[in-house]
C-alpha cells in the first residue's frame, strides 16, 4: 500500500470529511479512501450507515478498550433492590 499526504485542505473539507467519517465510525483515513474511491468510481460514499463489521471494529477500537468506570449493575444504578422494587 501507498500513502498519500495531503497539504492544504480547505478547512470545510476538512470538516465535512470529519463529520462524515464520525457518523459513520470511520477513521478520517478510511473516510478519505471511501470517498476518493466513490468519486473515482462514480458513486456516492455515503451508505447512510456502517456496515455491523464496521461497527464492531469501531466498538473493539474506540469503546471496549475504556476502563469500567461503575461496577454497579444497572439495577442498583436505577435504584432497585434485590426483590426489583425501587428503592
Amino acid at each position: 500500500m501507498h500513502t498519500l499526504v495531503l497539504r492544504n485542505v480547505p478547512d470545510d473539507i476538512y470538516r465535512q470529511l470529519k463529520e462524515s467519517a464520525a457518523i459513520h465510525r470511520r477513521s478520517m483515513t478510511q473516510e478519505a479512501i471511501l470517498s476518493l474511491q466513490a468519486g473515482l468510481e462514480g458513486h456516492d460514499a455515503s451508505p447512510g450507515r456502517a456496515s455491523p463489521e464496521e461497527t464492531l471494529d469501531w466498538l473493539r477500537r474506540e469503546v471496549w478498550p475504556l476502563p469500567v468506570l461503575d461496577r454497579r449493575t444497572d439495577e442498583e444504578i436505577l435504584g432497585y433492590n434485590a426483590d426489583g422494587h425501587f428503592a
